[in-house]
């Protein structure tokens, strides 16, 4: 049986939903404004706030980039199949994908291929040399085919966490 990660995590509480809320939306806010905005004085707002990255609900702070301002619009979504789904395979794959600096998001995936990924360029033509240079390199791949993002419709950098406000803590 898989472990379940929330097994073994703390409890959530409201102010602990409310900060966690407050930080995906800015997670610049200052510990003075994050403990006005939920309700808080700064010291005990401070060590929820540690407490959730010690329990692991925090995995990071990030800094939000345009990636149309810095030269890369191109999003190309590469579905990938292996050969195989060896231990092999599947293991030269992986660290491979870690290499390529344009891959920013790899997914394992069910379905009819194996992995989805995201790579972000600067035009199609620097894609088709990530694809025929990198990626197609990879004695392990069997087939890629690739789509391009022509909009982006929705972009969230937030979780929706409704759920959890009505779960038993």
């Amino acid at each position: 049986m898989p472990h379940d990660p929330r097994a073994s995590a703390m409890p959530l509480d409201a102010i602990d939903l409310k900060i966690l809320r407050e930080l995906q939306t800015n997670a610049r806010s200052s510990i003075a404004a994050l403990a006005k905005n939920v309700a808080l004085t700064p010291t005990p707002c401070a060590r929820r706030v540690q407490q959730l990255e010690k329990a692991g609900y925090i995995k990071g702070y990030v800094t939000l980039l345009d990636q149309a301002l810095l030269g890369l619009p191109v999003n190309a979504f590469a579905e990938v199949r292996l050969t195989r789904e060896g231990k092999k395979e599947v293991a030269e794959f992986e660290a491979a994908v870690h290499r390529f600096p344009a891959v920013i998001e790899c997914w394992a995936m069910s379905g009819s291929y194996d992995y989805l990924l995201r790579v972000v360029t600067p035009d199609l033509e620097s894609y088709n040399r990530f694809l025929r240079n990198e990626l197609l390199t990879l004695g392990c791949i069997d087939h890629v085919e690739t789509g391009f993002a022509l909009a982006r419709v929705v972009e969230r950098t937030t979780l929706p966490l409704t759920q959890l406000a009505n779960r038993p803590a």
